[in-house]
């Protein structure tokens, strides 16, 4: 009997509100709660707008400083000053320009992209594992149902037993053959559905759901795993990995334009001060206006043992870094496609091979099954007969789960769309 799960979730419709709804879930609708409702996105949400909001500021660094002052002096007695108070007021308004802020506002752009990047990827990060926690609670589904089928079967064997022990027709030892494989069973579900109910509380964590809501899945492992021969057509250069690195490029390069104006760029800067002050014995406000201009040239960047020197030379250093991180990864994701490729085809290789024998055991077992009933075969060897059903069974969800995985890594690594590919 192929297993297929399709129930509903019940959850807050409206949390706030607390109104309760019915909704299939299935993994995209997983996917797209966990998106909404997760609390590292949210929190990468924040760090990408922080961003965001420095590459719009960066220009500040032309943006005048502006100041107001205002004192009130009171000579204390013995002062030579004639005067009994001064009051002075005065504003003043202060300009910079360096090659700096070109590099500035450049390194606010590219950290800004990057963390386009990183969010987009924390994105994807977030679909994978609640796709493959997915996936995996379906495993755990088909597993609890096979081991309950098996119970069943058991305890159904053991009541037949029973009673044709009862009536002589058969040992005593089988009849306790019989009840211990039986008891034996009951923990072995029991630990199953322990482990689906703890993997449930850490999807619905995942997702941000309450821990009150039901969860019931729609879908199947083996339609999640129908699909055709692999054929990978991405251009490495476009590939998630690989767009980060050539973005930590930029920004080293970014960094040693930046550490080689801080040692060798000029700094022009100009200013206007504006105040009145005025005395008690004075009539008048008396005036200050005045408008200043500088230049200034750090010099320190050309001694070869200075600190500037030393910056530009360590940014030089992480710029190569980064350029040799970049061909490397360019060679180990070349590799890991490959091993994706390989492994997903060996995995179908040996599904085909797996649904085989289950058709075979389930053969066996029922002929096996007749063969019991009418006394030509003993009660071990009925139990054997249904112990390599129930492992040819778990043994191909179990592939048809790893295959599945193997596929979302692959997509997760080419950076195309969860669930495009063999299709």
């Amino acid at each position: 009997m192929t297993l297929k799960k399709t129930a509903a979730v019940i959850f807050c419709a409206s949390l706030l509100a607390g109104a309760v709804s019915a909704e299939e879930l299935t993994v995209d609708s997983a996917v797209q709660y966990a998106i909404e409702n997760n609390i590292s996105v949210k929190k990468d949400k924040i760090t990408l707008d922080a961003l965001k909001r420095a590459k719009n500021h960066s220009w500040n660094g032309v943006s005048p400083s502006a100041s107001v002052s205002a004192n009130m002096l009171f000579p204390a007695a013995g002062d030579a000053r004639q005067y009994d108070y001064s009051l002075s007021i005065q504003g003043s308004l202060n300009f910079a320009l360096s090659p700096s802020l070109y590099s500035s506002v450049k390194t606010a752009a590219l950290n800004y992209e990057n963390g386009l990047l990183t969010y987009d990827e924390a994105l994807r990060s977030i679909e994978l594992k609640v796709r493959s926690a997915f996936y995996h609670l379906l495993y755990e589904l088909e597993y609890i149902e096979l081991q309950r089928r098996n119970l069943e079967t058991a305890g159904q064997q053991y009541e037949q037993n029973t009673k044709k022990y009862k009536s002589g027709q058969l040992s005593e030892l089988d009849m306790l053959t019989s009840q211990v494989k039986y008891e034996r069973l009951k923990p072995m579900l029991e630990s199953a559905e322990i482990t689906f109910a703890n993997d449930s509380a850490s999807f619905k964590q995942m997702l941000g759901l309450d821990q009150s809501a039901e969860l019931a899945l729609s879908g199947s492992l083996a339609a999640a795993c129908s699909f055709g021969d692999i054929s990978v057509e991405v251009d490495a250069e476009d590939t998630p990995v690989i767009r980060a690195g050539k973005n930590s490029v930029k920004i080293a390069q970014a960094a040693l334009l930046a550490r080689r104006f801080a040692a060798w760029g000029p700094t022009l800067s100009a200013g206007w001060t504006y105040g009145k002050s005025k005395t008690n014995i004075a009539d008048d406000f008396s005036t200050t206006n005045a408008f200043s201009v500088g230049v200034s040239i750090p010099l320190d960047g050309y001694l070869p043992w200075s600190k500037g020197a030393d910056s530009v030379a360590s940014a030089a250093d992480s710029l190569k870094t980064a350029e040799l991180t970049l061909e490397n990864s360019r060679t180990t994701l070349a590799v890991q496609i490959d091993n994706y490729v390989k492994q997903i085809r060996q995995i179908q290789s040996q599904i085909a091979s797996l649904q085989a024998n289950v058709g075979l055991a389930q053969k066996s077992y029922n002929m096996t099954k007749d063969a019991y009933t009418h006394g030509s075969r003993d009660l071990l060897t009925l139990q054997t007969a249904a112990d390599s059903l129930l492992n040819a069974r778990t043994d191909l969800a179990l592939q048809e789960y790893t295959l599945i995985t193997k596929m979302l890594d692959l997509e997760y690594t080419l950076g195309v769309p969860f669930g495009s590919l063999g299709r």
